[in-house]
């Protein structure tokens, strides 16, 4: 039987487990070919079980902006094939037509669509919705106060049900479509999202919040975030660090170092240049979040962090690790690199061996735009999350010692 929320909340119910997803648009298809793979091994452990969801395993489910979208759907209980069904609607509806320039004049997109599209899925079910089955955080970005959100439904949150005379709006009402939307609305794709934050004694409206894009912080890759959910006191989960009791599985959405000829940029408008910042700015956060993870862990396979550091094989600045942690992702890579200077470049990208066969430059390129919701190209990005999650999930991994009870008998 599975967990209930309060089972999965509890510090004092076992080991606990947190699953991490990045922002990153349609890429979130290739985090989804990740996630089934790991569906499939840990239902294999749940001795073939037709009814097991990640939901059952995971404690605690957090994303940003389409990790948002992804995190919301598990915690309800879809199953990964569902959500990759609502990811090849999500294409063509949402980014099929351009509705602007995306820069200057307008939104490059119809905000309305992706909210019809969730509404679909998630209806007028509120954080509080007892259909919820296992911890949930949404992080966004409130851009009026300048302020990083993670919204949880963990019921001792000090906004999720605040007294009865307080004038902030209980979390625990907000609509998880008007919470994912605000995760979600990236600058020059979609419009902000406005929602009611305070109200007077009539509980008429009287301050709203403006909310961009989660990816618009730190917590673009949101697992330090997460991690501090678990551990910090205020935020009251309270649980319990260490490499036998907590455990986290991050996924990337794809990763390509975002560069640009420097006197090309010099001749591009301010618009665009400031694009080209953030774009930058947030592929920083992630590989930070990804070195201060690893810097409190050991992973059995360690991501790459740069040529100086490397994957950091060894450290652990903590002592004793503080939990289990493994990062899964993918570089997007267009050309293929020698290991050293000097060495010749091998004949094909990290992408095509991975999927064993070649690609066209222009294909390669497009893999990283967050807006390409073409068919063959979300065909791709789900075939490189299959072959991805094959390298890092299996019968070792995640670790069995965190397998549930009930799956030993």
């Amino acid at each position: 039987m599975p967990k209930t929320l309060f089972e999965h909340l509890s510090p004092d119910t076992g080991a606990k487990r947190i699953l991490a997803l990045d922002g990153g648009g349609i890429k979130g298809v290739l985090t989804l070919g990740m996630l089934k793979v790991l569906e499939d091994e840990l239902r294999r452990r749940a001795h073939g079980d037709a009814d097991f969801r990640l939901s059952d395993y995971y404690d605690l489910i957090g994303g940003t902006s389409t990790g948002a979208i992804i995190a919301t759907a598990l915690a309800l209980g879809l199953s990964v094939d569902e959500i990759i069904a609502l990811y090849q609607r999500l294409g063509p509806e949402v980014f099929g037509r351009n509705s602007g320039d995306g820069v200057f004049l307008q939104s490059k997109f119809e905000s309305k669509k992706l909210r019809r599209a969730l509404h679909s899925v998630l209806s007028t079910k509120t954080l509080g919705s007892q259909d919820i089955r296992t911890g949930l955080a949404i992080h966004a970005k409130r851009i009026d106060t300048g302020s990083a959100w993670v919204v949880t439904n963990h019921p001792l949150g000090m906004y999720y049900d605040p007294p009865a005379d307080s004038n902030v709006f209980p979390n625990k009402r907000y609509r998880l479509t008007d919470l994912v939307l605000a995760s979600a609305a990236a600058p020059t794709f979609f419009d902000e999202i406005v929602i009611d934050i305070e109200f007077d004694e009539k509980r008429n409206p009287i301050q709203k919040g403006y909310f961009v894009d989660g990816a618009v912080s730190a917590n673009n890759n949101p697992s330090f975030q997460l991690f501090m959910l678990a551990l910090e006191p205020s935020y009251k989960f309270g649980w319990k660090a260490g490499a036998e009791d907590l455990m986290m599985t991050s996924f990337g959405t794809g990763m390509r170092r975002p560069s640009v000829d420097g006197k090309a940029f010099q001749g591009l408008p301010p618009g665009l240049r400031g694009v080209h910042a953030l774009r930058a700015m947030v592929f920083d956060t992630q590989v930070q979040g990804v070195m201060m993870m690893q810097a409190f862990s050991q992973p059995k396979k360690p991501w790459r962090i740069n040529s100086e550091i490397g994957e950091m094989a060894g450290t652990c600045i903590s002592g004793a690790p503080l939990l289990d942690y493994q990062r899964i992702d993918v570089v997007l890579d267009t050309k293929p690199k020698a290991r050293r200077i000097g060495d010749p470049a091998p004949p094909m990208t990290g992408v095509e061996r991975l999927i064993g066969r070649e690609l066209s430059p222009e294909v390669l390129e497009a893999l990283d735009h967050m807006d390409n919701g073409k068919q063959g190209n979300m065909d791709l990005l789900l075939e490189l999350g299959l072959a991805a999650g094959r390298g890092y999930v299996d019968a070792t991994y995640p670790d069995p010692k965190f397998d549930l009870p009930e799956w030993r008998a």
